[in-house]
């Protein structure tokens, strides 16, 4: 049954939040205990399950990394729950063990990137890069002879479970699934995971991440990010970060571990058959040990004014047009911002609501549009999103002037009531389905812990919402969905692309000068637009000169 509720939602409509509710755990249903440590442990017994979901949340996230440790909280999920290596358990110490030879990779890494940065500086002086390449190379062919080479040495798949980890602007969240009788085990693993934090693989973490992060194609979210949010941490990039990145050590990410993922910040949700008499003196056992950290106050964040006024960025990334709008609306703790799932609800919830319904099926405006909430993250004040891709032979203005008559349509004009029951019952199948699949269940009560202070608020919010009136939605659309919080991202294909092979590396160099000097993402696409159209009027060998003199301003490492 439970792998057959979302295809019944959507295909026949035959099951409806009442029939579903009687399935679903309520908040009866989870039992709450607190270890000495400071682990919150969370139960939800099922007992037709014959497999255990374990979910592991920690409340530290990408938007609490300072600025050199910029990409922890992706590292870590990749390099510390990528897999679960025998040698990440190794916990042995001395000249001849893994952490020693994990020592000197680090070490070696260091001093050649330092070298080759002093060769890009002076590039005719004496270097001793071939040595210290050759000898990283001998060190990590020792380095490989300890690593297991198969995908089922991985303890998980060996006994027939799984294990996923994500890193988000608010938490990381690691995920595992493995049979009942396999429970002391992972509690036993993970305790000694987190312990040891071995980091076995981090180079090729780090590698990894710096390769997916120079990918095309994440420019759009990005800038909206970017411009919306200027100087917080929810509006950073990675991808401006490189730098930081490829300078981050194996120790500094254990130490940041060492903090970001203490049992003061763990919440461990279990949804299976073990009840809390089972689960809880297994989990004492192994995770209990854990020595609690000194309690480190949270960052202050800035705060970003909700009124920043009506921001506007236009980019040419050589792709299809896209609209992306922008406002900013309260976290998730905050009243509103309930009011304001609803609004998003009603505009783009489904093909039945407003944006889907008018702008693509009946005008054919649109080829796409969609509604997101609580961008990056719902812990601190994030965005409501409209994204829109015109239909062929209609323009991005036209797109934009019929989102913003829906908005105003939310405002002004009074919901249906058959229009206000379908969204309030699309919410409730949602989050009902969501109930129903234990490794959802788990990671919505963790993300609520971590983004409203309480664990109960995800089933919360849908009782409340059930109370919530139609005048309560507007006036939250009029109050945060109004032009002095918006921005908007006009993204269009270039015209000149291909025409001149200097554009790119023009737009490249101004793109990373701008970088160090400006913060505000939308002040910075209008000096390098600008900055673009006075150079195309200077001729070829000015162009080229030009050039030179703006890569000398840029630090080596990012000519």
């Amino acid at each position: 049954m439970r792998f057959l509720v979302p295809i019944l939602v959507a295909i026949s409509g035959l099951l409806t939040p009442s029939s579903l509710r009687a399935q679903a755990p309520g908040l009866s249903d989870v039992q709450e205990r607190r270890l000495a440590n400071g682990i919150r442990l969370l139960v939800v017994e099922r007992r037709d399950l014959t497999a255990f979901h374990a979910t592991l949340v920690f409340r530290r996230g990408r938007a609490e990394e300072p600025p050199a440790l910029a990409g922890a909280t992706d590292l870590l999920a990749r390099a510390l729950y990528g897999a679960t290596w025998p040698e990440d358990l190794d916990s042995a110490h001395g000249p001849a063990s893994l952490d020693a030879l994990l020592q000197q990779e680090e070490g070696l890494l260091e001093a050649l990137r330092l070298e080759r940065l002093r060769l890009q500086k002076d590039p005719a002086t004496a270097t001793q890069a071939p040595a210290l390449e050759s000898s990283l190379q001998a060190l990590q062919a020792a380095l490989r002879v300890r690593f297991s080479a198969s995908p089922l040495a991985d303890t998980y798949a060996a006994r027939g479970g799984h294990q996923t980890a994500s890193a988000g602007p608010d938490a990381l969240v690691v995920q595992t699934e493995l049979p009942t009788e396999a429970f002391e085990f992972w509690c036993r693993t993970e305790a000694q995971r987190l312990a040891t934090l071995q980091l076995s693989r981090f180079s090729q973490a780090r590698s990894a991440l710096i390769a997916d992060l120079r990918l095309p194609g994440r420019q759009g979210i990005a800038l909206l990010r970017g411009a919306a949010l200027p100087g917080h941490p929810y509006g950073r990039d990675l991808a401006d970060n490189l730098p930081a990145i490829e300078a981050l050590r194996r120790s500094d990410l254990r130490a940041w571990a060492r903090h970001a993922c203490g049992p003061e910040r763990l919440i461990l949700i279990v949804v299976g058959s073990l009840g809390m008499d089972a689960v809880r003196p297994v989990v004492e056992r192994h995770f209990g040990l854990l020595p609690a950290t000194k309690e480190v106050e949270d960052p202050i964040l800035p705060e970003i004014p909700a009124d920043l006024g009506d921001r506007r960025v236009q980019a040419a990334l050589g792709a299809a047009p896209r609209l992306l709008v922008g406002w900013r609306i309260p976290p998730r703790a905050q009243a509103d911002h309930l009011a304001l799932c609803m609004a998003a609800q009603l505009l783009g919830g489904g093909r039945s609501s407003r944006l889907p319904l008018k702008l693509v099926a009946q005008k054919a405006l649109a080829e796409h549009a969609e509604i997101q909430l609580d961008v990056p993250g719902g812990r601190l004040r994030g965005l409501l999103v409209a994204d829109l891709t015109p239909a062929e032979g209609h323009s991005l203005a036209e797109v934009e002037g019929a989102l913003h008559t829906e908005i105003l349509r939310l405002q002004q004009e009074p919901i249906p009531l058959d229009e206000w029951q379908k969204a309030l019952a699309r919410l409730e199948v949602d989050h009902l389905v969501a109930q129903d699949d234990p490794a959802n269940l788990a990671r919505s009560l963790g993300l609520a812990w971590v983004e409203g202070g309480d664990w109960r608020l995800s089933d919360l919010e849908i009782q409340r919402l059930r109370t919530l009136g139609p005048e309560a939605v507007q006036a939250a659309a009029r109050t945060w969905l109004r032009p002095t919080h918006r921005t908007t991202v006009l993204l269009q294909p270039d015209a000149d692309e291909g025409k001149d092979p200097l554009d790119a590396e023009m737009a490249r160099v101004l793109k990373a000068l701008a970088a160090t000097r400006i913060e505000d993402l939308a002040q910075r696409e209008h000096l390098v637009a600008e900055g673009l159209r006075q150079l195309r009027m200077l001729n070829a060998s000015e162009r080229l000169r030009t050039l030179k003199l703006l890569e000398a301003q840029l630090a080596p490492e990012k000519r």
